[in-house]
């Protein structure tokens, strides 16, 4: 049993990417690999990636504009990681997407949050899977296990290069949700209203592992969000032509309101 359980905690199940621009597999140097830019039609980044003071880039380069982040852009020697720069503000919802630009590979490539007692540099020279280690952390593997106080809850599909990872925070209810592709894999963690600041986090063990930040929005929990849930549900295809210009253009861009969680499937 134990056996069986570390070979599916290190193998991707069934993990696909978001569309097909990603059947390449030419090599390509990490300023250029950008990849392509479907599912990225809104351009909303209320935060960006915050290069950490104590690494320097043989752990962590960073593209100009803090969205893309390369983890060991030479070799690996341990685990990288780094933090939003704005911490998430209770009673607010919040919702990012990161896409993975390269095929994950080696211990542990992972996506999630963590609070400011998270020690950013204290596993450089460790390979580990550095979110969910203890209490102050939660993490979303690329093999699909979800682990948060050093306990693997249960597992997911997983990702792979190209495919899009959502996470979705309601600071309101207290809940973590993660979705790969844009389809909800069920409510992961509850009490997150318990930490006083959490701050979205992403992690690698893997040379040239590289990964973006698409998307991150935020919005404060009242019944415009429950609201917003229903008339998206009610105005799928034509009908949503006849909504409101100011209206369309708030379910447009704010897009994640109106994804639809595990419980409405």
């Amino acid at each position: 049993m134990l056996s069986r359980l570390i070979h599916n905690e290190r193998t991707p199940r069934n993990a696909k990417p978001y569309c097909r621009c990603w059947n390449e597999n030419r090599p390509r140097l990490w300023e250029s690999n950008g990849g392509c830019a479907c599912g990225e039609h809104a351009d909303i980044s209320e935060w960006r990636w915050e290069m950490p003071d104590s690494t320097g880039t043989s752990w962590v380069m960073m593209c100009p504009n803090q969205k893309q982040v390369t983890f060991h852009p030479f070799y690996s020697s341990g685990t990288a990681a780094v933090k939003g720069d704005t911490a998430l503000v209770r009673d607010y919802h919040y919702y990012w997407e990161i896409k993975m630009l390269t095929e994950p590979y080696g211990t542990d490539i992972m996506v999630g949050l963590g609070t400011n007692k998270v020690n950013m540099a204290d596993s450089l020279f460790t390979f580990t899977s550095f979110l969910g280690r203890d209490g102050e952390s939660y993490g979303l593997s690329y093999t699909g296990a979800l682990r948060h106080n050093a306990t693997v809850t249960r597992e997911n599909v997983g990702f792979c290069k190209g495919s899009i990872i959502g996470v979705k925070v309601d600071l309101w209810q207290g809940t973590l949700e993660f979705y790969l592709n844009r389809k909800s894999q069920g409510i992961a963690f509850y009490n997150l209203r318990r930490h006083q600041a959490l701050y979205p986090m992403i992690c690698s063990t893997a040379a040239q592992s590289s990964m973006r930040l698409i998307y991150a929005a935020s919005w404060q929990a009242s019944l415009l969000v429950d609201a917003a849930k229903i008339l998206a549900a009610s105005v799928n295809g034509e009908k949503s032509l006849f909504l409101p210009p100011g209206l369309k253009h708030t379910l447009k861009s704010q897009f994640w309101l109106t994804l639809p969680n595990h419980s409405e499937y």
